[in-house]
């Protein structure tokens, strides 16, 4: 369902949209071109003209992934979908023109430019639903069968259940406990045991297996396993399965000895090397960009309530390093002498005026980038905890340390596909995510997690 690219697990289908998006731009391109000025002076056109289509199709890919249009659980033929496939279009067509007449050298015809607006806009949503549509049927669609229906298998079927597109088709269980046989797991019928199972796999076409069972696997099944997985059914996991419809890791289904395999398998020269390297440089121009924006957001603290600008306080980084973090002050002063160590709630009457604008703009978190030029940080990764949160949550939720083993940072997959955690349920749910951010930590999730992150800041996603 995924292959890796520079470590990054990619939807085969998510690369089937955007090379079907890539051809429909560059195509309506050529086409206007040829439209306008003929075959032969349209093809001389195109060539000479070659970096700016290039730099066309680029600014639509980039556009419809800051839109999230490259959701491949999205139905693209449900009208509010097109209207955000339009509106991302118009988007994409106001920055290239702003691109192609601030520059000298980049130029497309007002003519061509015109046709071509109106040609791509019919072409994107014609191919967004003719992609959704054919995903619906059979022949697109990966018949599935569930090894295990305890709660790790209903688990999965659920996340399946709600990814209508994921191409899988789940047409029963297989499991040994003989009081489940006949009967249904959320309307799916629990089909045989490990016995029948090459008979269930040909009955009903299955091509895929997903193996979701946490207790230890009897060796019949196993060698039942080994024998699909070489006649060309594919066999997974149901971590596997579940990490690549949610992109998190479900902390509750896995062992030490996964975590084990995980950290074997992971390439060091990014994380290690690169990664450390490439932010402190990218921290540092950004501190000096926005000197200008901490000055105006300091005047309006000082303004808005009495005590500090800056707020520091002691956290835990990577290996259980201890280092203060500094945030602009976004609660009334000594906020915890009478509380204590508590969460943010919503409505948190300790938040000032100008602390709900900031939080709202995540811009309380721009002093940071100090921590992230120091090393104490990363720009990207789980977010630093206090001390006293992460005894408590060791304590309650497995594998929770391990979000220790990469340095914290000021933005992250967890906080870009979750809220702030307000209790210790949606602290497991944020978990899932940094987990799946430690195993697929590489550059193109690190982009991925900084153009979101521009995207929470600019539609003020922050809380």
């Amino acid at each position: 369902m995924t292959i890796r690219i520079f470590n990054y697990p990619i939807s085969k289908r998510l690369i089937l949209l955007v090379i079907g998006d890539l051809l429909i731009v560059n195509g309506s391109i050529f086409l206007s071109a040829i439209i306008r000025l003929g075959f032969n002076h349209g093809c001389d056109y195109v060539i000479n003209n070659l970096l700016s289509f290039v730099l066309t199709g680029l600014t639509f890919i980039f556009t419809f992934f800051f839109m999230e249009l490259y959701d491949i659980r999205k139905d693209f033929k449900s009208i509010g979908n097109v209207m955000t496939i339009a509106f991302a279009t118009a988007s994409a067509f106001i920055v290239t023109t702003f691109l192609f007449y601030v520059t000298w050298y980049l130029r497309i015809g007002r003519g061509v430019f015109v046709i071509n607006g109106i040609l791509v806009t019919f072409f994107i949503i014609g191919w967004r639903i003719l992609y959704s549509y054919l995903l619906e049927q059979s022949m697109f669609r990966q018949n599935v069968l569930i090894i295990g229906a305890g709660w790790a298998g209903k688990s999965v079927l659920q996340e399946i259940n709600r990814s209508k597109k994921s191409g899988l088709n789940v047409v029963g269980f297989v499991d040994d406990d003989p009081l489940k046989k006949g009967k249904f797991v959320e309307n799916i019928p629990i089909l045989g045991d490990r016995y029948t199972l090459n008979n269930i796999i040909s009955q009903n076409h299955v091509t895929t297996v997903i193996v979701a069972i946490t207790h230890e696997k009897h060796a019949d099944l196993i060698k039942a396993l080994i024998n699909c997985s070489w006649n060309g059914i594919d066999v997974v996991d149901m971590p596997t399965t579940y990490e690549q419809l949610t992109g998190k890791i479900p902390f509750k289904h896995i062992n030490n000895m996964w975590m084990l395999h995980i950290a074997i398998g992971k390439p060091k020269l990014y994380s290690r090397l690169i990664k450390p390297i490439l932010e402190s440089i990218i921290a540092l121009i950004l501190f000096v960009l926005l000197i200008p924006v901490m000055v105006v957001i300091a005047i309006v603290i000082k303004y808005d309530s009495r005590g500090r600008i800056f707020y520091t306080q002691e956290r835990v980084g990577k290996d259980g390093k201890k280092f203060t973090i500094m945030k602009f002050r976004t609660m009334v002063e000594n906020a915890e002498s009478l509380t204590g160590a508590v969460y943010a709630a919503d409505n948190d009457t300790r938040i000032t005026k100008s602390g709900k604008f900031l939080r709202k703009w995540r811009l309380d978190e721009i002093p940071q980038l100090l921590n992230v030029i120091k090393g104490d940080m990363s720009l990207v990764g789980p977010r630093p905890e206090r001390e006293i949160f992460i005894r408590e949550f060791e304590e309650k939720i497995p594998f929770y340390t391990q979000r220790l083993l990469v340095r914290p940072g000021l933005t992250g997959w967890a906080q870009v596909k979750f809220p702030y955690a307000s209790s210790i349920e949606q602290t497991e749910e944020k978990l899932q995510y940094d987990l799946y951010y430690i195993k697929n930590m590489s550059f193109i999730l690190d982009f991925v997690v900084f153009l979101k992150t521009i995207r929470v800041v600019l539609f003020g996603k922050g809380k």
